[in-house]
């Protein structure tokens, strides 16, 4: 053999031997390394858990700064039971949840999220929800009797606050329209301040603004509220629960599926109602068991 082929062949098994260890080294393709990638109690992954700040009792900030409310405590309980994942809770307005959660800056968002097929184009709801908004008409006091309830407001020919088809509240009302008749004028709305949907059914200009319950408690019962003027004017009624959610983004399935199964633990050992009695004053997942009425 000449001395080239030699060397050329020295050279090539030298590279084998290079890269065979270097395969094995770094465990390439082995089950080990694939183990190794996925969270585990040992090296739980940092999960950033946003949440809108001024949404109390739902999602706030507390005395101390920290994240708190239903949506907030929840996740926290959810947390309890994934030892793989870490949770650091980021406060934040609305629409940087929603934006963030999008982009992928946060792997879950909280602010008493509805279920929408819009919304489902974009980001990702898991299989469970986690809680339940108190949802109904704002109304005149003197009008309950006439405008408090979707029937009500039907066949009394009311006008409804528009609604945004993105929300969820916007369903319920196309829903009860298909089965219904005579139906609720359902004019669609982009996003607008809720003191002027409350001032605009106070004037007569609408007859009803379907809203939830901490609001209209924080916004006209509260002493120092944007429009607590009106307390005794308007009045709050209940129609129904809506189920809310954690909103995921699009790439996190495992993360979500995790989830999933920790909170049907949750709501079946009745954690998640006595969060509700704490933060609402009441037990808002009994609402799933009446129609919306």
């Amino acid at each position: 053999m000449k001395k080239l082929d030699r060397i050329i062949i020295g050279i090539i098994a030298l590279a084998v031997v290079v890269v065979g260890g270097a395969y094995f080294l770094g465990g390439f393709g082995s089950n080990e390394s694939a183990s190794s990638d996925k969270p585990s109690a040992e090296s739980p992954k940092v999960i950033k858990v946003a949440y809108a700040t001024t949404n109390f009792p739902i999602t706030y900030q507390n005395n101390k700064k920290q994240g708190d409310g239903y949506d907030v405590a929840i996740m926290r309980e959810v947390d309890k039971q994934l030892p793989q994942y870490k949770f650091e809770y980021v406060g934040t307005s609305d629409d940087d949840v929603l934006i963030g959660v999008k982009s992928g800056k946060y792997q879950v968002g909280v602010k008493n999220i509805f279920y929408t097929a819009d919304r489902a184009k974009t980001y990702l709801f898991p299989k469970h929800y986690f809680g339940v908004s108190d949802s109904g008409f704002v109304v005149r006091a003197k009008d309950k009797e006439k405008f408090g309830g979707l029937a009500k407001l039907a066949q009394n020919n009311g006008k409804l606050v528009p609604i945004a088809p993105q929300n969820g509240q916007y369903a319920v009302i196309a829903d009860y329209n298909k089965n219904n008749n005579p139906n609720i004028n359902l004019g669609s709305a982009d996003t607008f301040v809720v003191s002027d949907a409350l001032k605009w059914v106070n004037e007569g200009r609408y007859d009803a603004y379907f809203a939830i319950r901490p609001m209209f408690e924080a916004n006209v019962e509260k002493k120092k509220g944007a429009n607590a003027d009106l307390k005794g004017k308007l009045t709050y009624v209940t129609l129904g629960g809506i189920k809310t959610y954690p909103l995921f983004n699009k790439n996190q399935k495992e993360l979500a599926a995790a989830y999933d199964k920790a909170i049907t633990k949750i709501i079946d050992s009745g954690k998640a109602s006595e969060l509700s009695e704490k933060y609402f004053g009441q037990d808002n997942f009994k609402l799933l068991d009446q129609p919306f009425k």
